[in-house]
């Protein structure tokens, strides 16, 4: 393969750009903790004023709606804990993707421009990546400097 081809996507290296990448996943996570936890506060807040409205009504603490209200909400702890692992293990894998389009193209523009770099270099970006627009910028700024 010509070196000014895209070369195929290879996972020798996971992380292009550790710093980088893994300060933009930690964005992630903390959004989905944040989003969670609100989530989560909602459905809490929802049985504990359901507790508070059937007590307030005069429905005995014993009673079998109780035992049912408890049963519900273990249900639905129960799906929203494995929908948020589900949610989790999708951002991460969204995210690395995501990640990856933004670093390559970077990584690949400070070869092009760094100091080793030899005027035989193409530069040449995947389809998928991110900056398709810095191709005809680095061919352009290449020819200037010729």
């Amino acid at each position: 393969m010509h070196k000014s081809e895209a070369s195929p996507r290879q996972f020798k290296n996971l992380l292009i750009n550790p710093k980088f990448q893994l300060k933009l996943m930690g964005y992630f996570v903390a959004l989905f903790c944040l989003t969670t936890i609100s989530l989560y506060s909602t459905t809490f807040l929802f049985f504990y004023r359901m507790k508070e409205k059937a007590l307030n009504v005069g429905i005995p603490e014993g009673h079998i709606f109780f035992k049912f209200l408890g049963n519900q909400k273990h249900d639905l702890d129960t799906l929203f804990v494995g929908l948020a692992a589900v949610n989790f293990l999708l951002l991460i894998g969204v995210g690395f993707i995501i990640s990856h389009r933004i670093a390559g193209p970077i990584f690949k523009l400070k070869k092009q421009l760094g100091p080793d770099s030899t005027d035989s270099e193409g530069f040449k970006l995947r389809q998928t990546d991110f900056f398709q627009e810095l191709e005809p910028l680095v061919k352009a700024l290449k020819d200037k400097t010729k």
